[in-house]
Order: C-alpha cells, then structure tokens, then sequence
C-alpha cells in the first residue's frame, strides 16, 4: 500500500488557522485512507523572542489600537509591500532558527505542503517549490497580497471576489480554484437544535442568543450582555475564548443570574451553535463560515479593521448577517429579528446558501488530484 504525505501549516495567531487546518486534516481521512497528514504550528519553531514579538504585537494591536492593525493591514496590501516584507522575514528567520522547521518537513518528506497562515512559507517555499507543490488555503472570504504570493503552486480561495483578487495579479487561473473555508466534516451533517440543547440542558421553549468575540475574546461582549439582559428575556450564553482576563470577570459578576451562562474557551462550540436562535459575533473566516452551514442568523459586532471588516462586508454584501452599530442596543436589534419569522427565516436561508460545508473535502480531493497529475513519486509506506 502506498501513502500520500501531506503536511498543513499553520500560525497560532488567533484560532481560525489551527482550525482550518485542523479541519483540513480530517477531510484528508474522511477521502481517502492512503493519505498521512502532518499539521504542524510554523510558530512553535521559532525562538520564543521571535514568536513573543510576532503574537504579542497582533494580540495588543486588535485588542487596543484595532484601527493601527487595519492601517497596516491595507498598507501592507500590495505587491511591492509583499516582495519587501517577505524577503525581510525570510531573511530574518533564515537566520534565527527555520532548521528545524525544515528539518521536520524534510523527515516527513511531504508531497504536497498547504498552508492555512502565511507565516514562514516564504522559507518552504524556498527550499520546496521546486520539488512538490506548495498551495495556500484561504481562511477569510477575500484575501491580502501576502496570501498571494506567486511562488505558491496552488490557491484555495473562499470566494468570488478573491477569486479576482488572483486574476488581477496575474496568476494563472488554472492554479485558482473557488472551493470555500474548510470548516470540519461535522459541519456537513451538523446537530439540530434540539439535539445541542439536549447536550446542554437548555429549556427548549426559551429563546437562546449566543454571544462571542471570536478565539481571542474582543469587542463590545460586555455592552452587548448588559442591553440583551436588561431588554430581553433570553438565556444568554457569553463566549470569551481564550480571553481568561475577560472570562474571570463576566464570571465573577453574572454568576447568580440564572440566565446568562459565561464561557471560556469551548471544545463543544457546535452545540452552543445548534442550541442558539440568534448570534452576536465578531466576523473571523472560520467561525462565520462554520454558523453559515448551521444556517444562524448572525448579527455581527466591531470587526477588526483588515480582515475582518472584509468579512464583514462580504456578508453584508451577499446579506447573509445584520450588524449591531450602537452596541448598547443590542437588543433591540435582537428583538426586532427573533420576533419577525420572514426575517429569521431569511437569514437562515441565505446562510446556508452561501455555506461551503465540503470545503475541506474538495480542497482536500483537488490536492490528492494535483499530487497524482504532476506524477509526484509516492514511496511505500514503512
């Protein structure tokens, strides 16, 4: 029997990446069992000053300069800006430690590498590129210059307008393909909300709103907690991912009020998803293309400017979301949507109509394809 050895690499920075990949992983078992997958976070080989600066200075930026972030973000985003910064970087880690990130790589002897962040592909691409394909996976819905950086064999896109993005650069169309955000298989075939309030012991004649402010816990979450509690009569259950800081103090404050729930970080988060009838959020790639297949109206809070604003836009644009402008009347924005059957039903529809639920299955399936059509030799399994 022989196996086809794929490595995905990802950047821990925020959550959506390690879950893309994490998700593409499977996907790789789900199609076919002659497949070995390595998923490797590019972060944990670099030195701790390196790694410190690189995840410190997004986290404080989005947390509290969020404006300074999308300055960057859109300045960065253009050709130019992208062949000088990377050489910078590859130079830069070349030089720091990247031998053992190579090393791994080289032991495992992939035939096809994807990357779910940018973060230290310049440095596999360098070394990779002329031996198998090198492929980005897109994990937002449109996609900065970094993500496109041509020596990549092949591109995974969320959507139409990244799909463009890639025309505009130049860049063959054929190595383009329009496949979605991977989310995992259980997203395919997700649990009713019966079934996640069940799991949760939640009363199934309540009405339940989610709140969350995405892996690392920003935005208005407090605002929005206080207006739904004062104004509605819903069991709220608050998110704050890795955000302990967050999650101690909300805990510390609602924990005698019987109808609010604070969370930290969920392993279970498709259940808080299944048990919900409306959801306030942040707009990250990930978490809004996992709510899409669940079909959940989504109300979206303070995106990040960069990323997340085009998040945001994307969705507003295909009004698959609404969005909350005065964060202090949360409810009644949630009033108004959970009491108008046409418009809950409207939201829900248009999500699961823009949802890519198998994305990770044919991103996973056009990789095995492009291995096999560019006659990579497989070696026998030990």
């Amino acid at each position: 029997m022989t196996k086809i050895r794929v490595a995905i690499l990802y950047a821990s920075v925020g959550t959506g990446h390690k879950t893309a990949a994490k998700a593409l992983a499977k996907w790789f078992g789900t199609v076919s069992p002659d497949v070995e997958v390595l998923c490797l976070d590019t972060l944990s080989f670099y030195s701790p000053i390196v790694r410190g600066i690189y995840t410190r200075s997004y986290l404080e930026l989005v947390r509290k300069m969020p404006q300074l972030w999308g300055y960057f973000y859109d300045t960065m985003d253009n050709p130019s800006a992208r062949d000088g910064v990377l050489a910078t970087l590859a130079e830069l880690t070349e030089k720091v430690n990247t031998a053992s990130l190579l090393d791994e790589l080289e032991n495992f002897a992939p035939h096809a590498v994807l990357f779910t962040h940018f973060f230290g592909s310049q440095v596999v691409l360098d070394k990779f590129k002329d031996r198998i394909p090198v492929c980005y996976v897109n994990t937002d819905f449109l996609s900065h210059v970094f993500h496109r950086n041509p020596a990549f064999y092949a591109w995974f896109v969320a959507s139409e307008e990244t799909l463009e993005q890639c025309l505009a650069d130049d860049l063959e169309p054929e190595r383009i393909f329009l496949t979605g955000i991977p989310v995992d298989p259980i997203y395919s075939s997700p649990p009713s909300k019966e079934e996640g309030r069940v799991k949760l012991g939640i009363d199934s004649k309540a009405s339940h709103i989610l709140v969350m402010g995405g892996g690392i816990g920003v935005g208005p979450i407090e605002e929005v907690l206080v207006s739904l509690y004062k104004d509605t009569d819903a069991l709220i259950t608050v998110i704050c991912g890795n955000n302990e800081k967050l999650f101690q103090k909300l805990s510390s404050q609602w924990e005698d009020i019987s109808r609010v729930e604070v969370k930290g970080f969920v392993d279970n988060i498709i259940d808080y998803y299944a048990s919900s009838d409306l959801v306030f959020m942040k707009p990250g790639g990930l978490s809004t293309s996992e709510l899409l297949c669940m079909g959940k109206p989504i109300i979206l809070t303070d995106p990040i400017p960069g990323q997340e604003q085009r998040n945001s836009d994307y969705l507003l644009d295909r009004q698959a979301a609404r969005v909350l402008f005065e964060y202090r009347r949360a409810a009644s924005k949630a009033n108004m949507i959970l009491s108008s059957f046409q418009e809950m039903k409207r939201l829900s529809e248009t999500a699961k109509k823009i949802s890519r639920p198998f994305a990770g299955r044919d991103i996973a399936l056009k990789t095995l394809e492009i291995v096999k059509r560019n006659k990579i030799k497989v070696n026998k399994s030990q």
